[in-house]
């Protein structure tokens, strides 16, 4: 059997609620707890749930964008929560979240190969220009869009 993917077992979020007169914590907000999943190669994972529940902060833990309070993530069998920054980064190329609402995810004034080509941007994936075009209609392609939708 081979190793899963990503692997989350009993991530925990907790956030503190301060109170009283010198800002001490009177308590915490579980955004997210106990969640567990796995996640083999070629399987997509959606968190469905109502507004609030959870499904971003746990996103964002895994990315370790925001800190987790408890619980272990594991990529590729490499331990998420003991990596450096320069090691996240890396790890960032190829874990994304998709955010559900496309207003909030997509900018309407960038065409499909303008957002495609960010990222590539973003994480240097491309020296030249000419191989930045290249790479943006292989993508395109890759999923039945043709090259025009640049």
């Amino acid at each position: 059997m081979s190793e899963s993917l990503l692997r989350v077992w009993n991530l925990t979020k907790q956030f503190p609620l301060k109170g009283g007169l010198f800002g001490r914590q009177a308590g915490s907000i579980h955004a997210v707890d106990g969640v567990d999943f796995h996640i083999e190669r070629g399987e997509t994972l959606g968190l469905v749930g109502e507004s609030g529940c959870g499904k971003s902060t746990t996103g964002r833990c895994v990315l370790r964008l925001i800190e987790p309070s408890w619980g272990e993530i594991y990529f590729e069998g490499k331990n998420v929560r003991s990596l450096d920054a320069g090691e996240l980064r890396i790890l960032r190329r190829d874990i994304q979240i998709i955010f559900q609402d496309p207003y909030a995810s997509l900018n309407p004034r960038m065409n499909v190969g303008a957002i495609i080509g960010e990222a590539l941007i973003i994480h240097q994936l491309t020296k030249t220009r000419r191989q930045f075009e290249e790479r943006v209609v292989n993508l395109l392609e890759t999923v039945g869009l043709q090259a025009d939708h640049m």
